[in-house]
Formats: structure tokens, sequence, C-alpha cells
């Protein structure tokens, strides 16, 4: 599938926000973009932006996002980071998920961008490039940059606004590359690694939460946060997950009914089933066995 160098399309309703803030004075900003998506779409084509950094925050819903043919699922809180070569895209667009997106243009390495100085920009630059394109962290003070660069696009005017907005513009990514620093391991990952070995092994059982939890010794918002740092993923979504690894081996391997390995796995429908899988691939468990058998 061939690569296409994606090219911006404006907008300014209350649930598409696409800006170009090279108008307002800030060139190494073509797209400020607040979407919040009120229906299902399709998958879109593999696609790049040339000579930008695009970098996302999930605010809301979760969909998956496929770079360089890698999947992962980006949930509410987490941060995704496209470089200017990367081939990427949304496999799914959940109703109700909403997104904040960024694009920083670096595309000159001689050049400084914003206004840090050209050493500056030269070393973050080097710094964007080595982060993972999935970002799990605490984003709340990437989350508040969004939210002020929105406020101040809307509320200032003249060149204060151009000033505002470059400084939020500027934390944004200073904040984005404090995530890169050194993180304390995960407390007790004994514990919660033996959970998430039964969880491969027999993913069709039901798991609560507390019980979880409680098996881990923790208090349950810690074991998800413990949890979500060493997967990647809250515990339901990485149910999830190896619930459909499992059914890829078994559309695979064997001639079980979709709607009898759904059933096997603890999916209440083959409906709930088919919809999962398909956010989680892009095809339907029929599709996916046709290609794959």
């Amino acid at each position: 599938m061939p690569i296409m160098n994606s090219k911006p399309q404006y907008s300014d309703s209350p649930d598409c926000k696409v800006l170009d803030l090279t108008k307002i004075g800030i060139p190494d900003i073509p797209v400020l973009s607040f979407i919040r998506y009120t229906y299902r779409k399709p998958p879109i084509a593999p696609h790049n932006h040339k000579g930008c950094f695009e970098i996302g925050l999930c605010l809301r819903g979760y969909f998956v996002h496929e770079t360089n043919n890698v999947q992962q699922t980006i949930v509410a809180g987490d941060i995704f980071l496209n470089n200017p070569e990367d081939a990427h895209r949304m496999l799914d667009y959940p109703k109700g998920t909403i997104l904040y997106v960024i694009m920083l243009r670096t595309e000159n390495p001689k050049k400084r961008f914003l206004r840090f100085t050209k050493a500056e920009s030269n070393e973050i630059r080097n710094k964007l490039l080595q982060l993972p394109v999935h970002l799990t962290t605490n984003s709340s003070s990437i989350k508040h940059a969004f939210i002020e660069l929105f406020r101040s696009y809307e509320n200032l005017q003249g060149r204060y606004r151009t000033i505002s907005m470059t400084v939020t513009c500027m934390k944004l990514i200073t904040s984005l590359l404090e995530t890169f620093l050194p993180k304390p391991l995960p407390s007790h990952p004994d514990r919660i690694n033996t959970i998430i070995e039964a969880m491969h092994k027999t993913p069709e059982k039901h798991y609560n939460v507390d019980s979880l939890a409680y098996q881990a010794a923790l208090s349950p918002s810690h074991f998800i946060n413990q949890f979500k740092r060493i997967t990647g993923l809250p515990p339901h979504q990485f149910l999830i997950k190896c619930r459909l690894d499992q059914a890829k081996v078994r559309l695979k391997n064997t001639s079980l009914s979709i709607t009898r390995i759904a059933q096997d796995l603890g999916f209440c429908s083959s409906q709930h089933f088919a919809s999962h899988f398909r956010r989680a691939t892009g095809v339907t468990p029929s599709a996916w066995r046709q290609e794959n058998s």
C-alpha cells in the first residue's frame, strides 16, 4: 500500500477544530486540533507528515494505532507520537473518542523552531526521535497545555496571543520529553506478573479488578497504575487483548465457528467479539480467518 504525505484539512466546528497556527505567527505549528468522533469511521490509508512530528493525547475513549505495521491500543490518558517518516494510521475511530493533536515542524535540522535556540532545537529533535510511539505516563501537564492553547486561541488577540501560545507549545514539548526520564521500577512486579501470566493462559476467565488488587496486596488504584506501567494497558483492555490474541490462534488453526470462539473466550456474544476484533485489527473475524488460513 503506498504511503501518502498527508495534508491537513482545516476546520473550526465544535467537534472538529483543526487550526493553522502559522496564520497567527507560529510557523512551526501547522496543526493544532481537537477532534470528537461522533460516529465510527473506517480505517484510513497509511500516511506520514513530512517534516513534522505529530504529538497526540487520547482524552477519552480509545483507538487502535498502527505505525510501520505495528499495532498498539491507545486508551484515555495515553500519548502517541509519530515521527516525520513514520507510516501510520488509525485502524478504527470509535464513537465518543476525543483526541488532541499538535504538529511540530522541524524539517530543517540547521534551523531553530519555536523560540528555542539552534542547539536546543537540535537536542529536542534528537530526543523526540528516541521516544516510543506509545507513551503511558502521567499526561496531566500535556492535557493542561492543550487546554491552555485552545483557551488562548479563543480569548487572546494579536502579538500577546502569539507569544502566549508559543510559550505554551514550548511547555508542551518539554513536558513530553520529561516522560523520557528514567522512571522508578513498578512496585511488586512479581505479584503483578503472576496475574499477567494467568490472564495470558486463561483469558476466558472473569477477572475482577478488586480481587486482582487484593491478590497483589495493593489498593485498586495503585494496582491499576502499576499494571498499566508494566503492560501499557489497564487490566480490562489487557484482558481483551489476550482474548483477541487467543482468538486469532483459534481462527487460524481450528474450524470452530466464530460464535463458539466468542463464547469460549468469555465474550458475551459473537457481535461483542466481532466489534472488539474489528477495532483491534480493522477487519472482521471472518475476513481475518480468510486472509490468514
